[in-house]
């Protein structure tokens, strides 16, 4: 019988260390985006696609297996129906993809031309507008509708120059006009009830007057717009963070750093903002002052980052293990 080499000790151990990697790596857990990003997820939208009911202006792939010249693309027309070469106008809103794929197959079977898969190419009739102070201002198409905040960073987020805190929502169908305070939702103190729908516009207002010098703090670092911020916006470091666009995926919370400047001196605080996310430990998210300055600063590495106490006990063990094998062979 060949026999083979033994591992070495050196090989076995980085392979459990990539094991251990591999399990251990998740998105940054951001309680105050949890419940603004829950309803807009892609999971959300693949899980309800199915049952996603067709309407004007989607437009629709419809596919034939055995006749390639029967497959293509259709919009759905102001009347509601697709214009097929084939079959010529078929009704398509009201309807799900999977309904109207059962309906085209019964049609297509008089000309035994197979079964047909109807799937959503683009879900025009589920759009909502975004215009103001937002990097990409425009029109955005869901499977499903998600979240106020979700929209806006499908929009790119907010700029310097957003007022988060009288954020518009107008409805299409009756033209009312909703304000809505963004920041309450980032920072968790209010939940969302503003629920949008098809047609709805989404308006984020500039901020009417510059802040005056003395009365802003600074976000610099891993957040998503950083820059200066009216006192009156970023009350504390949740507050000031969430008003920046909220952390990057980079971001280490753990030390984040506020310097705070007096006339004759400065004094520098490292606070850890993830321990107040996760644990509520209130010294994780001091008030601040006029003129002091926050930076989110950036992980040192991915390593770094999953070397939890739970991570680090297994890895430890795992170790231990390797030692006890390769000195008993």
């Amino acid at each position: 019988m060949k026999r083979f080499p033994k591992p070495s000790s050196r090989v076995l151990f980085f392979s459990v260390l990539f094991s251990i990697f591999a399990f251990t790596v998740a998105p940054l857990d951001l309680s105050w985006l949890e419940n603004s990003m829950s309803l807009g997820s892609g999971a959300c939208e693949a899980a309800q696609a199915s049952e996603y009911v067709i309407g004007v202006e989607d437009v629709l792939t419809v596919t034939v297996r055995e006749r390639p010249d029967l497959t293509g693309t259709f919009l759905v027309g102001p009347q509601g129906t697709i214009a097929h070469p084939l079959l010529g106008e078929v009704k398509a809103a009201g309807m799900t993809p999977s309904q109207l794929s059962r309906e085209l197959s019964r049609k297509f079977s008089v000309f035994r031309a197979g079964d047909a898969v109807v799937t959503v190419a683009q879900y025009n009739s589920q759009k909502i507008f975004v215009v103001g102070e937002v990097v990409r201002p425009g029109k955005y198409a869901f499977a499903v509708i998600p979240s106020i905040w979700h929209v806006l960073s499908e929009a790119g987020g907010p700029t310097d120059a957003a007022l988060l805190g009288a954020v518009q929502v107008i409805r299409a169908a009756t033209g009312e006009t909703i304000i809505v305070d963004v920041r309450k939702l980032l920072s968790g103190e209010a939940e969302e009830k503003v629920r949008l729908f098809p047609g709805d516009t989404i308006r984020v207002p500039r901020k009417s007057v510059a802040a005056p010098e003395g009365n802003v703090v600074y976000v610099l670092g891993e957040v998503k717009t950083p820059g200066s911020y009216e006192v009156s916006f970023a009350r504390d470091v949740v507050a000031a963070v969430s008003a920046a666009g909220g952390p990057t995926e980079r971001a280490d919370l753990r030390k984040v750093t506020i310097v705070r400047r007096t006339v004759s001196s400065s004094t520098t605080m490292e606070i850890n903002l993830d321990k107040y996310l996760r644990e509520g430990l209130l010294s994780g998210n001091p008030d601040l002052n006029p003129g002091d300055t926050i930076t989110v600063p950036r992980k040192k590495s991915a390593f770094g980052a999953i070397l939890t106490p739970a991570v680090l006990t297994a890895l430890l063990s795992a170790i231990a293990s390797i030692v006890v094998i390769t000195s008993s062979s």
